[in-house]
């Protein structure tokens, strides 16, 4: 097999114009070679993997990493011929801004490009033009450019996502830890939509948002919970016993009935340490009087079957 010739170090490792490479005397076969992608006319990338759907969610986890990537690469890409005016918004900009999408969301690898609407949206192939009604103060500067900012970000996926998916990345942002907005940035954010298609869903959102939620599947759990007409549990309370010392940190919580809800994804059934951990604490838990739900993939798929057995413990425990 013939080595291919490596390309001029003054390219850089990542995304490249047709223009600079031929300058440098590259030439056009090398240019068409299969270690290259052609993700926008005229630019040249080095060739990203295919990244398989998720199996479970610890997989999931590290296939978002791998979209997160290859999404950062092709905006530092289009950036080589992107408009001044430009911005990268919608799906696009959630991704820079690290927030957990849905899988055929975040495995969509055309870009989402937006102008102020006196322009005319970009027509690129690889690409998704927007023509925007939005303030400049909306958009900022970003590693690979500009981006709508995580409030007009989140305004924009509602046009795209569901409520409780909209409400996990709303959870995201304004996690206690690492936050990125705040309740009442998005607020302000919000109100500013009046007319525009998903305001009610981001209204809707805005009061079932929470701060200590960890992750996106535990964001849906509680936001269909309370669709379902539950009461909003607590979220990642710590717990203790009689005689005061720390049992364990719990996803959810029913304080006043006696009830824990945690969340088990496939990476707790397949890592044996991990399952020994979690019946040890559970073992603790019950031995102080808890009742302990353990919810899988299938309850978040159909959570009627689970609405029912919490309404009939709250039921039970009422009447005690």
């Amino acid at each position: 097999m013939t080595r291919r010739k490596p390309l001029p170090g003054e390219l850089g490792p990542g995304p490249f114009t047709v223009a600079d490479a031929v300058a440098l005397g590259v030439t056009r076969d090398r240019l068409a070679a299969s270690d290259l992608m052609k993700p926008f006319a005229g630019i040249r990338m080095p060739a990203q993997p295919e990244t398989p759907p998720p199996q479970s969610d610890a997989e999931w986890l590290q296939i978002f990493a791998a979209h997160q990537r290859d999404n950062r690469d092709l905006c530092a890409a289009y950036r080589l011929r992107m408009p001044p005016a430009a911005f990268f918004c919608g799906p696009t900009a959630a991704l820079l801004h690290g927030a957990p999408l849905p899988y055929w969301l975040s495995a969509d690898r055309r870009l989402h490009v937006g102008l102020p609407e006196d322009c005319r949206a970009v027509q690129v192939v690889g690409a998704i033009g927007h023509s925007y009604t939005i303030d400049p103060a909306q958009v900022m500067t970003g590693v690979v450019g500009r981006l709508t900012t995580p409030e007009r970000t989140w305004c924009d996926l509602a046009r795209t996502i569901r409520l409780p998916e909209l409400v996990a990345v709303g959870d995201y942002l304004i996690h206690w830890n690492s936050p990125l907005s705040s309740r009442d940035r998005l607020a302000v954010t919000v109100h500013l939509q009046k007319g525009q298609r998903g305001v009610k869903n981001l209204r809707t959102a805005l009061t079932l948002l929470n701060e200590r939620a960890e992750s996106p599947k535990e964001s849906i759990l509680r936001v269909q919970l309370i669709l379902g007409g539950l009461p909003a549990p607590e979220v990642n309370a710590d717990v203790f016993d009689t005689q005061g010392r720390f049992i364990g940190r719990v996803d959810m919580m029913y304080r006043q009935y006696g009830l824990i809800l945690e969340y088990e994804g496939l990476q707790h059934l397949m890592d044996p340490d991990q399952w020994q951990r979690d019946i040890e604490r559970v073992q603790k838990l019950e031995d102080e009087g808890w009742r302990v739900i353990r919810v899988t993939r299938a309850d978040l798929a159909n959570t009627r079957d689970l609405i029912a057995r919490i309404r009939a413990h709250i039921r039970t425990r009422r009447l005690a």
